[in-house]
């Protein structure tokens, strides 16, 4: 039986509307995503609000005998869904910092999923409000994630929210008696030129402070650990002959440390302490702790997973003394390590 030329148009016109709700649909799923992609495509100048600023050197206060270091406060990647989503807990440990209103913090890297986005950087300026609020000084070193897009537009988030680091990427201060150094470990984003300066920089930055009577003690920072047993990343071989072993050969060299790995570890070099501190919010790493696998002697003896966490150093009578404060299940913060500078780990002591 042949259909009537009525029967097919009829046919024909079910079929474009059904093309066309398809087209509808996949136009309305799609277009969010043009636009969340046009505005973070966004550079820096063309930002329709202003880029908030944050506290520095000028703003430290004197008086003050406590700072905090935390790292990789980065927000899990929607692509990495299988992967755990801390965003109540980074929330938690911004605010705990907030609340103890430090002399300063330390920021080790990885401050945000994608550098290059404006809107995560948006999201970053949305949970440090109480940091502006306070003014709080804020000394971040580059992760990798910081980079991760175009350099160019990346760097122009960064810098345009710590104007006070005048778009150095290395640098250091004094605070009372102790030197600061922070330098950075994206190796692979530096020119040749560039590396060899930050190292010779970074040399002449340990023997000033060697010299300088008015110094007691140096603390390193950097974001790419020189050790690690995470099972995730590896050790940067790069960092450790570099920045970890003319760390080692300074008198008045403390602490050195570390994120990238999303972990809390401590290691001990000729009395020296390496701290692996990754637990801002980013995704956690387990690490290895078969003392007959693992490369690295940890001295903390902590699970395979490990909790988020804060590094709190504070200066009495000369002497440094830094804890590890843990996110626990309760919402409240635990001292689970702490050490004084040069000898071993503090059994009891109210810091």
């Amino acid at each position: 039986m042949t259909p009537s030329v009525a029967s097919v148009a009829n046919v024909g016109t079910i079929v474009k509307k059904f093309i066309t709700w398809i087209a509808i649909g996949f136009a309305g799923a799609l277009l969010p995503i043009l636009i969340c992609h046009g505005a973070d495509s966004l550079p820096p100048t063309h930002s329709l609000q202003t880029v908030p600023t944050y506290a520095g050197f000028s703003e430290i206060n004197p008086f003050k005998n406590h700072f905090i270091i935390v790292g990789d406060t980065q927000s899990t990647s929607l692509w990495e869904f299988w992967r755990e989503r801390n965003d109540k807990d980074r929330k938690l440990i911004v605010d705990e910092i907030a609340k103890r209103e430090p002399a300063f913090v330390i920021h080790l890297g990885d401050l945000t999923t994608r550098g290059a986005s404006n809107k995560h950087w948006q999201q970053f300026d949305d949970i440090h409000r109480t940091f502006r609020q306070k003014q709080i000084p804020y000394f971040p070193i580059l992760g990798n994630h910081d980079l991760y897009g175009k350099n160019e537009k990346a760097l122009g988030y960064y810098f345009g929210r710590f104007p006070y680091l005048n778009q150095k990427r290395w640098y250091s201060f004094t605070w009372i008696k102790i030197g600061v150094i922070l330098v950075d470990s994206n190796f692979s984003d530096l020119t040749e030129g560039e590396n060899e300066q930050q190292k010779r920089w970074y040399i002449d930055e340990l023997e000033r402070f060697e010299k300088d009577e008015k110094i007691d003690d140096v603390i390193v920072c950097c974001h790419e650990p020189p050790f690690t047993n995470s099972r995730v990343v590896r050790p940067n071989k790069k960092v450790e002959t570099f920045f970890a072993n003319p760390f080692l050969e300074c008198t008045k060299t403390r602490f050195f440390f570390s994120g990238h790995s999303h972990a809390y570890e401590r290691f001990q070099v000729r009395g020296k302490f390496f701290i692996v501190s990754g637990g801002g919010g980013g995704p956690r790493h387990r690490v290895n702790i078969n003392p007959f696998k693992r490369p690295y002697n940890d001295l903390f003896p902590g699970p395979e997973l490990r909790s988020l966490h804060f590094c709190e150093t504070e200066l009495q009578d000369s002497t440094l003394f830094y804890r590890v404060l843990s996110l626990e299940p309760d919402g409240k913060f635990r001292v689970i390590d702490q050490v004084e500078s040069l000898n071993q780990p503090l059994k009891k002591r109210n810091l």
